[in-house]
């Protein structure tokens, strides 16, 4: 033991200074194979425990800018080392943890500091010598969430003749939640469907988007779904009117001026065979009875589609049917007695009187009729039939325009019936002889005459 101690000791000295300059060697060979370097390593910031912040109402209004915010950081370490970090780049995180965020409110900006976190699998022997940035500026708001319907866009259109149904959507609605200034922002959620002269029925998923009243997309909202299904039917069109009527009959004074709906025609889809026997579609009668103001109703088109119809997706699901009520006006004319027809005359043995020059009309009706009305444009007959000589008080028959009443009891005429005077005939039975006399002495005359002529032409003959 003793020899040993003394060959340790021996040259003691030479054998420390081996050692340091052996010791040394191997940090120069270190150095030189495995040298100390630096690099830098950028990540997105990933948001943590944001839960801290729902729990109170509370959320983060400038969330996508974070989420989308870069963090750079340089790393000391040897190379080899370094190379190894470098494999698991993926796996470094920038995090803002929001549990450490405490006594906040809406409308608060909060500072919180960026932990840059190298992962444990790419070992050890790193420095972060610094870091950009160190905190993240957090606007705090207040959380907010509501439902809305899902719309679908359709771009492109059906084959010729063809055309495309409701779109049916599962889901049909999303909440989404966020920041109340950016949930306000959003009006509508919609799926867009690609259609290219599809004459089959389209089946697809799509992801909903939000927008605002301008069509632009919103950002910074989260949604409870992420895809939507959606199911198109593709079947035969056709384009048919609409028709609208009433029932019952308004208020006494009032009346019917009109009749509006809209639409006036839809766009339906079918079978062949359907579509060809249908020229139109009735809408239910509104009920006037007693009305004194305008009757206005709406209608599910689908609630009253035929059998094996439906509408095309281009028409709108309600129709609307307003009937409009009006105050009948009244207006007075007269009838002048010339204007009066009689009828049932026997002009050849009577003569016909009126007891006065005209008679008064009280009639009622919508002030468009009324003003077409004229004296000449109503007909006005009397009838005189079967009646003696003598006066007599004759109802009047009036002829109204459609929508034009007459106000009160018929009114009546004073008709005066009075036999013609006859005209005297001559005796025929005393003028008859004489004439027959006056015939003989002419007869005689002529006889006279012809002798005479006779005897003058026959006096010549003699005398040779």
């Amino acid at each position: 033991m003793k020899k040993l101690q003394e060959k340790i000791m021996k040259d003691i000295g030479w054998k420390l200074l081996s050692l340091a300059i052996a010791i040394a060697l191997w940090f120069m060979v270190i150095n030189i194979e495995h040298p100390v370097t630096t690099r830098i390593y950028t990540q997105t910031i990933t948001l943590e425990n944001i839960d801290a912040l729902t729990q109170q109402g509370l959320t983060i209004l400038n969330r996508g800018q974070l989420e989308n915010m870069k963090v750079s950081a340089k790393v000391k370490a040897q190379r080899t080392a370094l190379d190894r970090l470098t494999q698991y780049r993926n796996s470094i995180r920038a995090v803002v943890d929001f549990s450490k965020l405490e006594s906040v409110k809406s409308g608060d900006t909060a500072s919180l500091e960026v932990s840059f976190l190298l992962p444990d699998s790419a070992g050890t022997g790193f420095e972060i010598v610094s870091q950009s940035p160190e905190k993240a500026e957090v606007m705090i708001e207040k959380l907010a969430a509501k439902r809305i319907p899902i719309n679908v866009r359709i771009n492109g259109e059906a084959g010729n003749g063809y055309t495309t149904l409701q779109p049916q959507i599962s889901p049909s609605s999303v909440q989404i939640s966020g920041a109340a200034s950016v949930v306000n922002r959003v009006k509508t959620v919609q799926v867009n469907v690609e259609l290219q002269q599809a004459s089959e029925d389209i089946v697809v998923t799509a992801e909903p988007i939000a927008y605002d009243e301008n069509g632009k997309q919103v950002e910074g909202i989260t949604m409870d779904i992420s895809k939507v299904h959606i199911s198109i039917g593709i079947q035969k069109n056709k384009m048919v009117n609409l028709t609208a009527s009433t029932i019952g009959v308004p208020e006494d004074g009032y009346e019917i001026a009109e009749i509006r709906w809209s639409p006036q025609a839809v766009n339906i889809a079918g079978s062949e065979a359907v579509l060809n026997n249908l020229q139109s579609i009735t809408l239910p009668a509104l009920d006037v009875t007693a009305a004194r103001q305008t009757v206005v109703e709406t209608f599910l088109l689908n609630e009253i589609l035929p059998d094996g119809v439906m509408l095309s997706n281009d028409t709108p699901l309600e129709a609307e049917v307003s009937v409009v009520i009006q105050q009948q006006e009244n207006q007075q004319i007269t009838v002048q007695s010339a204007e009066v027809t009689l009828q049932g005359t026997e002009e050849e043995n009577y003569d016909y009187t009126f007891s006065k020059e005209g008679v008064s009309l009280q009639l009622t009706g919508s002030a468009r009729e009324l003003s077409a009305i004229t004296t000449g444009s109503i007909a006005v007959t009397a009838d005189v039939e079967n009646l003696t000589e003598g006066e007599h008080n004759v109802a009047l028959e009036i002829e109204l325009p459609e929508g034009v009443s007459l106000v009160g009891e018929v009114p009546s005429i004073v008709v005066t019936i009075q036999q013609k005077q006859q005209q005297q005939q001559p005796d025929i039975s005393q003028q008859q002889p004489e004439q027959n006399e006056n015939e003989t002495n002419t007869n005689i005359d002529t006889d006279t005459e012809m002798d005479t002529e006779t005897e003058t032409e026959q006096t010549p003959i003699a005398e040779e």
